[in-house]
């Protein structure tokens, strides 16, 4: 209850209180003023008959003008007794006269012994007319003091209002939701109080930026490079294990870029012309990656660059070195460098059974392989994988895809989240594969590139989401939430927006509040002005919002308390072997703080051993996923008509 809602609340009942105090104190008083009138008249009646009796023939007198007395004094009854012998009676009672409600008075005649008077009238003010002209003067004084409490209470109101805002203030605060404010807190009282939360509000809001820019700061030290901007060698060596070993990439390549033109600088050329040149190569190099999804560049050492490129055959790297080595020969060279000899690549491509030291020596042998050559430029280390899977051209990628949707084909499989091995389920992600021409099994890391690049991606999403809701909708309410994972892009499409909010709507708010809409990071950043509206009114509707591939690259985290995000997940190449790498460590650590004071729980993904949901825990981890929690299961859906 509010302050001034008790306050009038206390104020009125008091005052309420008084006045039927007074009023019901002057009816009891009323009253015995009533009877005490009464019994003088009495009284004056038994001495003016004890006075009539030592008379000479008094009785035979008062039967003459006693009884016009008595009827004037509302006597109904009187009776003169002398012991047992009656001496006078006199009996005026109306019919309509109620007898019991008659009051009798005794009284003993004074110089007359054994004489006794017994009186009985009717109760006082019995015929008394409250009328509005009796009433006046209680009625004004009841007006007067309501009117009063009533301009007291509009008074008290308008000086506590300044109160109420600050209290509306201060529970917005403790609910997390002080954006919904809509009051002026110059408007707030008492007023130090109102500058005294502004300032803390300041102070908290700068603390919290500064929090933001030291945890980047932290990440960036740790995995960028301070020249150019981009990923450093610890960076590359995390991503490209986690490429290695994740299962929904076959296979995949990385080029090693030597920018051997700087050889030939001297020492004072080269502080001055260096660090130009490198960051004129990341941009030529970033704007190469910019064309195939998933791909990333980062500084190996030195002057040799590195880039990861997911899902690429090695006819396809054939190509992508020819073009990154003419795009970086156009580089504004010194004089003393020779373009055609400037810059050397080397290529390989990486499967899935490969380790991480081999790929890295592979890439280091085709590099100087490529400076040997000379003015050929790239060298690409031959294994002869298996293209097929991979290599497929647009047309059977989107013969494969169609198929897939017209047929309602998509194979779904689950995989708990815990806070510990055998633990409750806290939620389950959901996880999509398609079956290729000779029935292996594609994940989406395969397969929603190609879709996106061959324009089948809405139309994809829409059939996963639509069975994920179909799924939700055939669970209990007690069942435990579903992750899905949608694309930034689909999400920003007016139609699927349209038809995903128009089907939310439908659903009871019990089995939105059980989905949980999964977006990547980087897209997340990438979009984040256009994102708000969207996500608002999925968080209206009662969705959940998780975000994954956390830490992947160095982005300020303030989508977190922007988008009200519930829960943040941990990229695959940050958790990997964590209780080893202490700079892994130190990003955790951070993204864990950046999310302190905010309801978002941070969660591992790809947790493979005991060691590493340890060292997760101890760093603030909220939960887990991965082979040391539980296998993926395989899910029955429906189809959707």
């Amino acid at each position: 209850m509010k302050l001034t809602t008790q306050l009038v609340s206390f104020i009125t009942l008091c005052v309420i209180a008084a006045i039927t105090l007074v009023l019901v104190g002057g009816v009891f008083s009323f009253r015995e003023l009533g009877m005490e009138l009464q019994q003088k008249k009495v009284n004056s009646l038994a001495e003016v008959i004890g006075k009539q009796l030592e008379a000479p023939q008094g009785i035979e007198e008062m039967n003459r003008w006693l009884p016009t007395l008595l009827r004037a004094a509302h006597v109904v009854e009187l009776e003169v007794r002398q012991g047992k012998r009656t001496l006078y009676l006199f009996r005026d009672v109306p019919a309509e006269l109620d007898k019991p409600l008659l009051l009798p008075y005794r009284l003993t005649l004074p110089n007359h012994d054994g004489v006794s008077a017994d009186f009985k009238l009717e109760r006082p003010f019995k015929d008394a007319e409250y009328s509005l002209n009796a009433m006046s003067g209680i009625s004004l004084g009841v007006f007067i003091a309501i009117f009063g409490l009533c301009y007291s209470i509009r008074w008290l109101r308008q000086q506590l209002r300044g109160a109420e805002l600050l209290g509306v203030r201060a529970q917005l605060i403790l609910d997390d939701k002080l954006s919904k404010l809509n009051h002026d807190s110059a408007d707030e009282w008492p007023v130090a109080a109102s500058q005294a939360l502004d300032y803390l509000l300041a102070e908290l809001a700068d603390a919290r930026k500064e929090r933001s820019r030291f945890d980047n700061f932290i990440r960036s030290n740790a995995f960028v490079d301070k020249t150019t901007g981009i990923g450093n060698r610890l960076f590359f060596d995390n991503r490209l294990e986690n490429a290695i070993i994740e299962a929904s990439v076959m296979n995949g390549g990385i080029l090693l870029i030597d920018l051997a033109g700087l050889e030939v600088l001297d020492s004072e050329q080269f502080d001055r012309i260096s660090p130009e040149l490198l960051q004129e190569a990341s941009a030529t190099i970033g704007a190469f990656v910019r064309k195939h999804s998933g791909a990333l560049q980062a500084r190996y050492a030195g002057q040799v660059f590195a880039v990861l490129l997911p899902n690429m055959s090695e006819s396809e790297m054939v190509d992508g070195a020819s073009q990154l080595l003419k795009s970086l020969q156009r580089l504004h060279w010194p004089p003393a460098a020779n373009p055609e000899t400037a810059v050397y690549l080397g290529a390989v491509c990486y499967q899935t059974q490969d380790s991480l030291l081999k790929v890295q020596e592979e890439a280091e042998l085709a590099l100087k392989s490529a400076r040997l050559q000379g003015h050929n430029g790239w060298f690409l280390y031959e294994k002869q994988l298996d293209e097929e899977s991979i290599g497929k051209g647009s047309v059977r990628w989107r013969a494969l895809i169609s198929r897939h949707i017209e047929q309602r084909s998509v194979a779904f499989y689950i995989q708990s989240i815990q806070q510990d091995r055998d633990h409750v389920v806290l939620q389950q992600e959901l996880i999509t594969y398609l079956h290729d021409e000779q029935g292996r099994m594609l994940q989406a890391g395969v397969f929603m590139p190609m879709a996106e690049k061959v324009g089948l991606l809405l139309p994809l999403d829409r059939l996963i989401a639509a069975q994920t809701l179909q799924l939700l909708g055939q669970r209990t309410e007690q069942s435990c939430p579903i992750s899905l994972s949608i694309n930034v892009q689909s999400l920003l499409d007016t139609e699927f927006q349209r038809w995903l909010f128009f089907t939310l709507f439908q659903l009871p708010r019990s089995t939105n509040e059980r989905l949980v809409l999964q977006l990547s990071e980087s897209q997340v950043t990438r979009h984040y002005e256009a994102l708000k509206r969207p996500l608002r009114s999925l968080r209206m509707l009662g969705c959940l919002l998780a975000v994954d591939h956390a830490g992947q690259d160095v982005v300020s985290t303030q989508y977190i308390k922007e988008f009200e995000i519930n829960f943040l997940k941990l990229h695959p190449s940050l958790v990997r072997e964590i209780h080893a790498r202490q700079v892994n460590q130190m990003a955790v650590r951070s993204l864990v703080g950046g999310c302190a004071n905010t309801p978002t729980r941070v969660l591992a993904v790809g947790v493979e051993s005991g060691n590493e949901w340890k060292m997760l825990r101890h760093l603030g981890v909220h939960a887990g996923q991965g082979p040391w929690f539980a296998a993926p299961e395989s899910v029955e859906m429906t189809p959707v008509e």
